[in-house]
C-alpha cells in the first residue's frame, strides 16, 4: 500500500474544457477513448528527414503479458487485414485550428505489407488520403493515410480516386491543392486512421513544417508517456505528463487524453491509481466517485467535466483524512464525498 497520494487540479487545468498549458503546444491527434481503456498508443521508427524530421507514426497496442504488447486485436488475428489492427478506424483529430490547403480522400487502401501498385506509379501520393492544414501561425500540419472516404467532403472537395497523371515520389497530390479551403477547429474529427499511400500497415502519420519545408517540433498540451524500449513496457509503468513538451526521442508509449465527458473506470489496482488519476485530471475531468475496496488495493472511480477548483486524495489513514479535511476547510473547500475500506480513506473536496 502506498502512502498519501494527491493531485491538485489547479496546477494544470484552468477550466472545464481541455485547455492549453503552452502557447506553442497542440492537441494530441488521437484520444484514449477511441480504443479500449487498457490499450495505449505507441510511436514507431520511420523515415525522418527534411520536413518530416520531427514527425512520427502512431500505432495502438494491447498488453499480451510480460511487458509485451501487440498491435493486433486478437492473438490469432489475420495479419493480411487492415481491420485486424487496433489503430484501424480510430478518429484523427486536429492538433490545432487552421485552413485546409491540400487534401485527398478516396484513394484505395493497401494490403498490409505492401503498397497499392498505383503508389509506385505515382497516381496515389505517398500521404494517401490526407489533409494538409495551414495553422494560423503560418506553419503546416500533415495528417496522412486516412481510410478512403473517411475525410468528409466538407473538408476535402476532391472526389477522384487517382491523380490524373502519374508523378511518383511525391508526398502530396499535385491535384490536391484547394483555394478558400475549409476551416478546422482544434480537436475536430478529420477522418479515420487507415492504410493508404506509402504505408505498410494502418497507422497515423503526422508532422509539422514551415512554409520553407523546415521541420517544426511538435509539443503537446496533454497526455503522458513512458519508454517503449524494445517494444516493451510494464502495465505498472511510471508515466510522465507532457504538459507542453515534445514526445521523448525514440519509441515511446503514449497515454493520450480522454475526451471531456462522463467516464467510469472500475477495478483500478492501487499501484496504477495515481497514473489513472493524473491521466483523467490532465484530460479536463474531475472525480465524483473515488471508492475503494480490499483495504485500498482496488479503486472504483467516476469522472465528470471539471469545474471550479477541486482536490482529491486516496490511500489516507483516518488521521491523515481528518487533517486533510480540516486543512482544506480553512482554504474554503467543502468535502464533496468520502469513502473508506478497512483502514484506508479517500476524499474529494471542491470549492
Amino acid at each position: 500500500m502506498k502512502s498519501l497520494h494527491a493531485f491538485t487540479r489547479s496546477l494544470i487545468i484552468a477550466s472545464a474544457a481541455l485547455v492549453s498549458v503552452s502557447a506553442s503546444a497542440v492537441d494530441f491527434p488521437l484520444r484514449a477513448d477511441d480504443i479500449n481503456l487498457n490499450y495505449r498508443y505507441t510511436t514507431t521508427n520511420h523515415w525522418s528527414k527534411g520536413a518530416q524530421t520531427d514527425g512520427f507514426d502512431i500505432l495502438a497496442q494491447r498488453h499480451i503479458g510480460n511487458g509485451k504488447w501487440s498491435e493486433f486485436k486478437t492473438d490469432n488475428a489475420d495479419t493480411t487485414l487492415n481491420s485486424s489492427r487496433i489503430i484501424y478506424g480510430a478518429k484523427i483529430r486536429a492538433m490545432e485550428a487552421g485552413t485546409v490547403v491540400n487534401c485527398w480522400r478516396n484513394s484505395p487502401e493497401n494490403t498490409p505489407g505492401s503498397n497499392h501498385p498505383k503508389v509506385g506509379e505515382g497516381y496515389i501520393a505517398y500521404a494517401g488520403n490526407y489533409l494538409y492544414v495551414r495553422h494560423d501561425d503560418g506553419n503546416y500540419a500533415l495528417y496522412a493515410h486516412a481510410q478512403p472516404g473517411s475525410i468528409p467532403t466538407s473538408l476535402c472537395p476532391h472526389n477522384a480516386v487517382y491523380n490524373s497523371t502519374g508523378k511518383a515520389g511525391y508526398v502530396l497530390n499535385s491535384e490536391g491543392w484547394v483555394s478558400g479551403g475549409a476551416r478546422i477547429t482544434k480537436g475536430q474529427v478529420l477522418g479515420l486512421v487507415g492504410n493508404v499511400g506509402n504505408s505498410d500497415r494502418p497507422h497515423l502519420h503526422v508532422h509539422m513544417q514551415t512554409s520553407a519545408d523546415q521541420p517544426v517540433e511538435i509539443k503537446f498540451d496533454h497526455g503522458q508517456t513512458t519508454p517503449f524500449t524494445n517494444q516493451t513496457a510494464s502495465v505498472n509503468a511510471t508515466w510522465t505528463l507532457l504538459q507542453g513538451k515534445k514526445l521523448p526521442d525514440g519509441e515511446v508509449m503514449i497515454w493520450a487524453p480522454h475526451s471531456v465527458a462522463y467516464w467510469t473506470v472500475n477495478n483500478i489496482p492501487d499501484e496504477r491509481m495515481q497514473a489513472w488519476f493524473n491521466h483523467f485530471a490532465d484530460s479536463g475531468v474531475m472525480p465524483n466517485v473515488y471508492a475503494c475496496t480490499d483495504n485500498g488495493q482496488i479503486y472504483n472511480t467516476g469522472w465528470v467535466p471539471s469545474s471550479g477548483s477541486w482536490q482529491a486524495f486516496h490511500g489516507m489513514t483516518l488521521t491523515a483524512f481528518t487533517k486533510k479535511s480540516n486543512d482544506l476547510a480553512q482554504l474554503g473547500y467543502t468535502r464533496y464525498g468520502w469513502w473508506y475500506c478497512g483502514s484506508v480513506y479517500t476524499g474529494i473536496w471542491r470549492k
